[in-house]
């Protein structure tokens, strides 16, 4: 028989060692952190944010419980999901929440060894009664400082740092989503208080106004006498800046309304040549006075029914119009309309310089001066009117659009929803 030669295994190729203080995570960890992260920065809802915050604790480490005691912008927050605490271990858990809280380190309640875990002695704490099991990790970052996650499990359980770890970053990620909750419960907060604000300051600005274009009226009728020319030039300068001034605090609010998000809108049936007529004949003193021609074209449509908010879209059609006005010197101004089915299309049209290159979007900016062709002197007005009607466009569910003309001037289009 045949000497069997054994030939020696080559030794096992060393386990790769972490280095100190790195901490593996399985594929299955993260994807379900990655998920948490995406999940969590999709919402500003504390509630949302802590629910998608305990179902990662839960997927992750498997954890009965959760707490978590986060400073919002309207006081301090706190949540509690899963199971209850054990009762009788509640108040030492919420003290070790707020140990958490109070010295920034995480904080471990349970029969274990600091050494193991990677903390310090003073991190490490017996076990509530009730024997439970917790980790208290800090949020740390702007908008969730002194706040703190708390995990836990029934029972005595068998935490290891690798546990600890993936805790941290639970906590982590959920203070990352809280102070984005935070800031923008700041800035609605700030959008609320300047729209209450410029309400206030509109109605304190807009009583002495009202007086001054009312007596300055009452003067131009000649209820007061005739008038010396040079008297009547300068009552006429009077009406002029009051009326920009009135606009100027229209403006101001709506912007401000705008940006909180409480502009209201309210659609009612309304015909196509009403809507068209009220605006004309509210630009047309300004025409008139520049010598240009208002055209009307609507295609056949003036009995056409549209369901929209017509205080909205008339201030719109206006502040299209009489811009239109401003920027021609002569020629004329025309308003047309399309419609296919239940949608429209409103161009306002003028044979003014047009529009500089590249210019279409920026006329949409706010407080944006724009100087039309070789036009450089600044027209009165507060860079307002265009922004306001775009975003009042899009609120609706429309778009305003701007372009230059084929044959010159500038074009700008309403499409209606």
């Amino acid at each position: 028989m045949a000497q069997e030669t054994v030939v020696d295994a080559p030794p096992p190729a060393p386990t790769a060692l972490p280095e100190p203080g790195e901490d593996r995570r399985s594929p299955r960890e993260l994807d379900a952190l990655r998920r948490m992260a995406v999940a969590a920065a999709d919402t500003v809802n504390g509630d949302e944010i802590f629910a998608i915050v305990c179902a990662a604790a839960h997927e992750l480490l498997g954890a009965d419980f959760a707490v978590a005691a986060v400073p919002l912008f309207d006081g301090t927050r706190e949540w509690c999901a899963g199971q209850e605490p054990p009762r009788e271990a509640a108040a030492r858990l919420l003290d070790l929440l707020d140990r958490a809280r109070a010295t920034a380190d995480t904080v471990v309640a349970g029969e274990l060894s600091a050494a193991a875990l990677g903390l310090g002695a003073a991190q490490v704490v017996p076990p509530p009664y009730g024997a439970a099991t917790a980790v208290a990790a800090p949020l740390a970052g702007e908008g969730a400082a002194g706040g703190a996650l708390l995990v836990g499990w029934h029972g005595a359980r068998a935490v290891d740092a690798h546990a600890v770890r993936l805790a941290e970053t639970v906590a982590e990620q959920a203070a990352a989503a809280f102070r984005n909750a935070t800031r923008y419960d700041v800035l609605r907060q700030t959008a609320v208080r300047r729209e209450r604000f410029f309400s206030a300051m509109s109605h304190d600005l807009r009583t002495p106004i009202t007086a001054i274009m009312g007596y300055s009226e009452l003067l131009q009728d000649g209820i007061m006498g005739d008038l010396e020319p040079h008297q009547q030039e300068m009552v006429e300068r009077i009406c002029q800046v009051s009326g920009h001034l009135a606009q100027l605090v229209n403006d101001v609010l709506d912007i401000a309304k705008l940006d909180a998000g409480r502009m209201e809108f309210h659609r009612e049936p309304v015909t196509l040549g009403e809507l068209v007529d009220e605006a004309v004949v509210a630009v047309e003193p300004q025409a008139r006075s520049k010598g240009l021609e208002l055209r009307l074209d609507l295609d056949g449509h003036r009995e056409a029914m549209l369901e929209l908010d017509m205080a909205r879209v008339r201030q719109i059609l206006v502040n299209l119009l009489s811009n239109a006005v401003k920027f021609t010197d002569r020629g004329t101004v025309t308003l047309s309309v399309e419609m296919d089915g239940g949608r429209g299309w409103m161009r306002v049209a003028d044979t003014g310089p047009g529009l500089p290159d590249g210019a279409e979007e920026a006329v949409f900016e706010e407080f944006m001066q724009i100087a039309a062709g070789t036009r450089a002197k600044r027209e009165p007005g507060s860079g307002l009117g265009l922004a306001i009607a775009r975003r009042l466009a899009r609120a609706m569910g429309g778009e305003l659009t701007a372009a230059n003309g084929t044959e010159g001037g500038a074009v700008f289009t309403l499409h209606l929803p």
